[in-house]
């Protein structure tokens, strides 16, 4: 086993946000509003059906051993998917291993590194864990992995890396070249998702597109007594970064990565317009009043999927709740009683600078499977994370849940085996997101350290909170003093 790396431990209490902002993916806030932080084992006759396998497998069989002849019992450690969700992917797998019992453990994203490390460090660990995007964590989580190079090439060939989604599979290598972890989905941000039902109540006949449409949408819908946007940037979350990345593009869409690799300053006069942007829509009442209350997760989620909130800002993880049956899930979980479903539809983020620049979606690889090294049952294990990442019959399933993009080139939402909520309107606008996200330029986290995001975090708490007596520029400059940026790529 090889041994936690060394550095700073505590910025990984951070890093959890980073990876699961989710995310999920991806990508440290919850995101997953189902069953979390507890057991769950599936079998051959568990769960229910993720979606149709609508294709052969991309790769060979697990080594030339006959699916009946692997066997043993593994658990899989991560924050994503959903309980739920993971069981039906578990089902689905032991219909062609069904000797393989698989007890997933669901984790709320800030407890994982908590629970992960230690239980890693005691050899006690998972046979499988997930590990997000970053540097950081492909080195620190990933050192207890085993190198997974030449299963991904025993599937899909020594070209492997480009049978993934672009950058995928070489984001979670670590330092030394070693493939730590499989992608099982991408991630993407930087838009937002609303609620049309309230919309067509409100008589918002579209999406606002610019600063003073959304500002124009905002007084129809609170007018007809509903909240117009749901945040919430209160804690340790590093959700409120999403919304910084989304305004930064529309300000200037490369300023953003420039300053997170030190190609640009935090404090430039582009990031003095952000944290101007983020005042003018809190003194206007987009940014609403109790968004220093609480995180993200639960405040801006419960307050959408309550149907009080017109509008939030969540990533591609939150298409899942389009779904009909999901969206109930959902509702429920944010302590709706006898639900029924609103129409949830995505949009860009409003070209709040009003420069013409829009705001471009960006993301990444949202997590990978990684086989841990002190495994009792190394070769289900890996049979397990193989049929996940390198199979289309298991990216089919993990597809059809809409909750990432496909990690593995050629696979796509089967929308037979889907049902939405409102097919004929929101399966076009799923699909125009996916290929959005799928061809964005932009990495959402990858790039920018967890020192960054915390630092990110404190300036827009900053401007939000009206106590503070502090300019926008020492803001920015306090900023840019506490970020560490990583080397261009």
């Amino acid at each position: 086993m090889r041994k936690l790396q060394t550095r700073s431990l505590v910025a990984f209490g951070a890093a959890i946000t980073m990876a699961a902002t989710l995310a999920a993916c991806g990508g440290g806030d919850d995101k997953d509003s189902g069953t979390t932080g507890g057991d769950t084992t599936a079998s051959s006759d568990s769960g229910t059906d993720a979606g149709t396998d609508t294709g052969s497998d991309a790769g060979t069989d697990t080594g030339g051993e006959a699916a009946s002849d692997v066997s043993g019992e593994i658990t899989w450690y991560s924050w994503s998917p959903d309980t739920p969700v993971a069981e039906k992917y578990i089902a689905e797998f032991n219909k062609e291993y069904p000797n393989i019992k698989v007890t997933y453990k669901n984790f709320e994203n800030v407890d994982y590194r908590a629970s992960l490390i230690p239980s890693l460090d005691s050899g006690s660990g998972p046979d499988v864990y997930c590990i997000g995007a970053g540097a950081d964590l492909t080195d620190t989580w990933g050192a207890y992995a085993m190198d997974l190079t030449d299963l991904a090439k025993e599937y899909l060939g020594d070209d492997y890396v480009n049978q993934f989604a672009a950058g995928y599979a070489e984001t979670l290598q670590d330092s030394d070249g070693r493939q730590v972890a499989l992608p099982l989905g991408g991630q993407a941000a930087g838009f937002m998702w609303y609620n049309k039902n309230i919309f067509d109540e409100a008589g918002v006949a579209a999406p606002p597109a610019t600063y003073d449409e959304w500002k124009d949408a905002c007084a129809k819908i609170e007018e007809a007594g509903y909240k117009c946007f749901a945040m919430g940037a209160g804690g340790e979350d590093t959700f409120p970064t999403e919304m910084y990345h989304s305004i930064a593009n529309s300000v200037d869409p490369e300023f953003f990565l420039k300053a997170a690799t030190g190609l640009a300053n935090w404090d430039d006069p582009e990031g003095i317009q952000v944290l101007e942007i983020f005042k003018q829509l809190k003194d206007d009442g987009i940014i609403p009043a109790n968004v220093l209350d609480a995180g993200q997760y639960p405040l801006a989620n419960e307050e959408f999927m309550k149907g009080e909130a017109a509008m939030v800002q969540m990533g591609m993880w939150y298409a899942q709740y389009s779904g009909a049956e999901s969206c109930l899930t959902a509702m429920e979980s944010a302590g709706v009683s006898n639900p029924s479903c609103f129409v949830q539809m995505p949009m860009n983020f409003p070209d709040v600078a009003q420069k013409g620049n829009g705001s471009e979606v960006f993301g990444e690889v949202d997590y990978g499977m990684a086989v841990n090294e002190d495994s009792k049952n190394p070769e289900a294990a890996k049979t397990f994370v193989a049929w996940l990442t390198m199979t289309k019959t298991g990216q089919q399933n993990t597809t059809n849940a809409i909750d990432t993009i496909p990690a593995l080139k050629g696979v796509y939402p089967d929308w037979s085996a889907i049902t939405l909520v409102d097919q004929s309107v929101q399966q076009p606008a799923l699909e125009d997101l996916m290929a959005q996200s799928a061809a964005s330029s932009q990495t959402r986290q990858s790039q920018t350290t967890e020192e960054t995001l915390r630092a990110m975090v404190v300036a827009i708490q900053e401007v939000l909170d009206p106590t503070i007596n502090k300019s926008i520029e020492d803001i920015a400059a306090d900023f840019q003093k506490a970020s560490v940026p990583t080397d261009p790529r």
